[in-house]
């Protein structure tokens, strides 16, 4: 063995007992590190799915190579990709391939997981939820209804404090007509919405809540059928709906019933309510009147017919007032 030789055995050998890799031709080295890595962020604009690729590459050369430098580069990597992930993703939903994007936006959440950027890992998850709302009202909007729990189930199976979720539910069970679902998704839904002081969301909830009421109670109302109105009356007033018009509703459904205490009790409340002239007020103190007058409080009845004499009402109060009740004699 030649001393030559010797000597770079022993070089070697030394290196290797000092942690350093001796760098041998042909073999992969800092360089090609570092150019990989710089192709890659050259990639990021142009191609984001190819620059994923190309960092991948950059992380297999580091592990090859080793050492501190090319670990500093493959963290530096490893916190691109997830990056890239979420950009390829945007691209994605804004060509309308949702489950594509969705997919992108999942491995970008791992990505910024492994690397303890739960700010970014946040974002994208709420990128998803918004995606599922999207996908959501679409299927609502062409009556896929299966599809469309579906697509809010998973948003929250995601994140059970995502709000709209519990709209999207509500909206979905509205149209099925399944009171029940609708009644426990809106508990639910405000109780959500309550914990994450989201009140435009739960208005949104309140207002179908009311409206599913206010739309049943005037079927009920048309049918005659007074305890369903008066029920549904009563549903549409529990979630906000606190206008005359229910409260008069209610007192006719109450009337109709024979109701006389709570009748009193709503008309009153409508005309607390209503702020017009004494025309507006006069069908409201007609049913006063009759809801009194069926009480035997006749004194009230005179009174509140009297109130009544205006427009389409005036003619049946007087006729009370003249010659049922004899108020004046």
């Amino acid at each position: 063995m030649g001393v030559s030789l010797r000597k770079s055995l022993k070089a070697m050998l030394f290196l290797a007992c000092m942690g350093v890799a001796p760098v041998i031709y042909g073999q992969t080295n800092i360089n090609d590190v570092k150019a990989s890595f710089n192709q890659a962020v050259q990639m990021e604009k142009i191609n984001p799915e190819a620059a994923i690729s190309s960092y991948e590459t950059v992380i297999q050369l580091a592990d090859e190579v080793g050492g501190n430098e090319a670990e500093q580069i493959k963290s530096q990597a490893l916190s691109r990709i997830p990056k890239m992930h979420y950009e390829l993703a945007k691209k994605l939903a804004g060509a309308k391939d949702y489950e594509g994007s969705v997919k992108m936006l999942d491995a970008s959440i791992e990505g910024f997981n492994k690397i303890g950027d739960s700010r970014s890992a946040s974002r994208s998850l709420g990128t998803i939820l918004s995606i599922r709302n999207v996908q959501g009202s679409a299927a609502i909007n062409e009556g896929n209804y299966t599809e469309a729990l579906a697509f809010y189930d998973d948003a929250l199976q995601r994140n059970p404090a995502y709000t709209k979720g519990y709209l999207g539910r509500l909206l979905i069970y509205d149209k099925m007509e399944d009171v029940d679902k609708m009644e426990e998704t809106a508990i639910m839904g405000l109780q959500m919405c309550q914990q994450e002081n989201d009140n435009r969301t739960a208005g949104d909830i309140n207002r179908v809540m009311s409206a599913h009421f206010f739309n049943d109670a005037q079927t009920a109302m048309a049918g005659k059928d007074y305890a369903k109105a008066e029920s549904n009356l009563k549903g549409t007033i529990e979630y906000g709906n606190n206008n005359i018009i229910v409260y008069y509703q209610l007192g006719l459904a109450q009337k109709g019933q024979g109701k006389w205490e709570e009748a009193v009790t709503s008309f009153s409340k409508a005309l607390e309510l209503e702020t017009g002239g004494a025309e507006e007020k006069a069908k409201i103190y007609f049913g006063l009147g009759e809801s009194y007058q069926a009480l035997g409080r006749n004194a009230q009845a005179c009174e509140a017919y009297k109130n009544a004499f205006y427009g389409e009402f005036a003619e049946a109060a007087k006729y009370q007032v003249e010659n049922v009740l004899e108020c004046d004699k």
